[in-house]
């Protein structure tokens, strides 16, 4: 169903319709949006599911709508450019959709969503395991795009380096805004619990928790960063979860600083639209995750004790 266009997007409801989308490749410069949440159970792919690299690169845009698309696995061995989508160029964007229940493997720039992004990814969230050489990220690998309200739980692990909880590299110009990860990190060197490298690029209002491990050049938040001044704003992570006392660049806290709402609010976040937290229970969470927009029409969400509490 649908057209492809902005206001009629092609309609994905079902695996078939999924992998159908995946191989039309002809058509990766439309518009397409998820109507149910999609279950890959017995799926196994050797490359990215979707854009397996630069001269198939997904230039449209795919709305999760909200929807989850669960148990999947990319074994994808030495190839490059392995997630979800394995390329996003220019113009591409990626938005409200969650990945759960997988494991993604490749050799470099592997990411749970995307492995080389140039694109606009907002709103996601992944919670599975990422494993591969070097450009590993919990949900990019390589960002030169924009990346925000996003965040990453699952386990992250490189063979080389270049290893980020939530990105592996962020690139010249390259943006992440209101996002964390919480998975541990492991990997040789330039391990980050947030990201591994940033280049020239912009960080703010980011945290990470997860532990972090590696032989050299190991950060809490960042393992390194080539421009210090300015390009690392308003973000934390946690020296007593992570294991890591110095990162090149943001600030560390102990855990009750990182669920105490004022060390935030501090630096400026936005605790009225975007962010919420339980005073002394929880770390910084998206309102979003509760679910609806608090309108009449589309009224929050409440299904758990949780839930209930952040109201």
């Amino acid at each position: 169903g649908g057209a492809g266009t902005p206001d009629d997007p092609y309609r994905i409801a079902t695996k078939t319709d999924l992998l159908m989308m995946a191989a039309n490749t002809a058509d990766y410069s439309k518009c397409f949006i998820l109507t149910a949440d999609i279950d890959l159970q017995g799926q196994v792919f050797t490359t990215a599911i979707i854009a397996t690299g630069f001269s198939t690169a997904f230039t449209g845009t795919f709305d999760g709508n909200g929807h989850k698309i669960t148990n999947f696995t990319i074994n994808g061995g030495s190839n490059n450019y392995i997630g979800l989508f394995g390329y996003i160029n220019s113009g591409g964007s990626v938005k409200n959709l969650g990945l759960e229940n997988y494991s993604v493997s490749g050799a470099s720039y592997v990411g749970g969503l995307v492995g080389y992004n140039y694109g606009s990814i907002s709103n996601c969230y992944s919670t599975g395991a990422v494993s591969g050489s070097g450009y590993v990220g919990g949900l990019v690998g390589w960002n030169h795009g924009s990346i925000s309200n996003c965040y990453s739980t699952g386990a992250v692990s490189g063979t080389s380096n270049v290893v980020g909880g939530l990105v592996g590299e962020n690139y010249s110009n390259g943006t992440i805004s209101n996002c964390y990860s919480t998975g541990a990190v492991s990997g040789t060197e330039n391990v980050g619990g947030l990201v591994a490298y940033n280049y020239f690029g912009s960080i703010s209002n980011c945290y990470s928790t997860g532990a972090v491990s590696g032989s050299a050049g190991v950060g809490g938040l960042v393992a390194w960063n080539y421009m210090y001044i300015g390009s690392i704003s308003s973000s934390f992570w946690d020296i007593q979860t992570s294991g890591q006392t110095t990162s090149d660049g943001g600030k560390g806290e102990t855990t009750a600083q990182m669920k105490t709402k004022s060390t935030f609010t501090d630096a400026g976040w936005n605790f009225l639209t975007i962010w919420g937290i339980l005073e002394g229970q929880t770390y910084p969470f998206f309102k979003s995750d509760i679910g609806g927009a608090g309108t009449p029409d589309d009224p929050y969400r409440i299904a758990t004790k949780a839930d209930l509490l952040a109201m």
